[in-house]
């Protein structure tokens, strides 16, 4: 089952029975972020902010209000 998920692009949590599998280009993106920033958490955040406001998605706070 992990060389079909890494055949199809997604990396395994576990070695024998993976119950989940992350994309490998997003761990790709999030290495490049995480060479590029001091706090790879919040540029992640930041990164991803703005790919889905580009997508046209509204962001919303705990509140539920729009943030801009």
């Amino acid at each position: 089952l992990p060389q079909v998920l890494i055949h199809h692009g997604l990396f395994p949590t576990a070695p024998m029975q993976p119950r989940m599998a992350v994309s490998i280009e997003l761990l790709s993106f999030y290495r490049a972020l995480f060479e590029r920033s001091c706090d790879a958490v919040n540029a992640l955040a930041a990164a991803l902010k703005t790919h889905y406001a580009r997508r046209g998605f509204q962001l919303t706070d705990l509140h539920v209000s729009i943030c801009f």
